[in-house]
């Protein structure tokens, strides 16, 4: 037992072992520090890392409008609902939406037997008359051969004067009765004209060469009156939108201006047309005026329709070879618009001059040349002078 204790180290040789361990971790941080300080170091001695943005080269290839633009619905130029001037039972409905007709033709016809009827008493009574006029006109003529053998007998002293003055008489009852005769002639044939012109009202032409849009689902045996339409015809070759111009843009649009249009049926199409009228007033409640587009839709393929919804732009100013750029590449200052260009691998300030917003890109009038590489992303929170790499698109 003596022993084992003999062996046990005293305390001051614990306390040297616990020293020496305590050194050894103490220079084990010392060289960490050191070695994360140097890494830091050399991080700080290469510069602020670049920044990554997007470019785009700029050219002349755009063509950039200034538009006034308005919503608007198209129809035909010549559109006709047809009402007819009687009433009556439809009688028969010649033709179906979508058939083509021309200027004349018989399209639908109301009952008309009674108004037949009387065009045949009609037609009678002329025939009649006309009778009567001639049966006048040769006792008129009988009488006048007559006057004149007495007006020669009484120079030749073969007669008396009263026998002339009788002859005379004759001729003229029978003259008059020659322009009675003619008159109810005349009056038989214009009631004949009425009643033929009254059978028209029962008969529907065509006013027009077009389309048929609507017959309303009329069928035979249907009772028509003058306040029910009975046809929709359009002739589709030219079509017509109009649009409501604000006052201050009313002595902007001229004839003849070129207009743009896209409708919502089609959107993948682009169609143009010519400003054919300028109302030459404003509306006092809305402040506009109407402004008429006809655009031909015969050289379209007839892709329009009467109806179609959509949007018109009025083309105000025009510019070819124009310089665009997007509009998130615009940033601004106390002294007006700039945007970042990239000259090797350093961001460069310049300062622009805009014209016209065209969706999402903004014209360039002034600050860019055809080639250099503007900033359109990640230009935001740049300095004039800053590092970037970029990736141009």
């Amino acid at each position: 037992m003596s022993k084992i204790f003999k062996n046990t180290p005293d305390k001051s040789t614990v306390r040297i072992i616990l020293i020496s361990l305590l050194l050894i971790v103490a220079i084990g941080v010392l060289s960490r520090r050191e070695a994360i300080s140097a890494f830091f170091s050399s991080k700080k001695d290469n510069g602020p890392q670049p920044v990554y943005v997007k470019v785009e080269t700029v050219n002349r290839s755009s063509t950039v409008r200034d538009n006034i633009v308005q919503n608007t619905a198209i129809d035909a130029v010549k559109r006709v609902k047809m009402l007819p001037r009687v009433s009556g039972r439809l009688e028969s409905m010649n033709v179906k939406p979508g058939d083509t007709v021309k200027a004349g033709q018989v399209v639908a016809t109301l009952e008309h037997d009674q108004q037949n009827a009387q065009i045949e008493a009609g037609a009678a009574q002329v025939a009649s008359a006309k009778a009567d006029t001639e049966r006048a006109k040769a006792e008129m003529m009988n009488a006048k051969t007559n006057l004149e053998r007495y007006q020669r007998l009484v120079k030749e002293g073969f007669s008396t004067q009263q026998q002339y003055d009788s002859i005379a008489t004759t001729y003229t009852s029978a003259k008059a009765g020659h322009t009675a005769a003619l008159a109810k002639e005349r009056q038989t044939a214009s009631d004949l004209n009425r009643l033929r012109s009254s059978r028209g009202d029962y008969i529907i032409l065509a006013p027009l060469n077009g389309t048929v849009l609507d017959n309303y689902s009329l069928t035979p045996g249907t009772m028509i009156s003058p306040s029910s339409p009975i046809l929709d015809i359009a002739d589709l070759k030219l079509m017509k939108a109009t649009l409501k111009i604000p006052e201050s843009k009313i002595f902007i649009v001229r004839k003849g201006m070129s207009v743009t249009l896209k409708f919502d049926a089609i959107p993948e199409r682009e169609f143009e047309g010519k400003v054919s009228r300028v109302d030459q007033f404003v509306d006092p409640e809305t402040r506009t005026s109407n402004v008429e587009i006809y655009l031909d839709n015969e050289a379209a393929g007839f892709a329009l329709r009467p109806g179609m919804f959509g949007q018109a732009s009025i083309i105000e100013k025009e510019y070819r070879n124009a310089i665009t750029v997007p509009e998130g590449a615009i940033h601004n200052n106390e002294k007006g618009q700039y945007v970042f260009v990239m000259e090797k691998d350093t961001a460069k300030l310049k300062s622009v001059s805009t014209g016209i917003k065209q969706g999402i890109t903004i014209q360039i009038t002034k600050g860019l040349n055809p080639g250099e590489k503007v900033i359109v992303f990640g230009g935001n929170n740049l300095n004039d002078g800053d590092k970037v790499t970029t990736q141009a698109r």
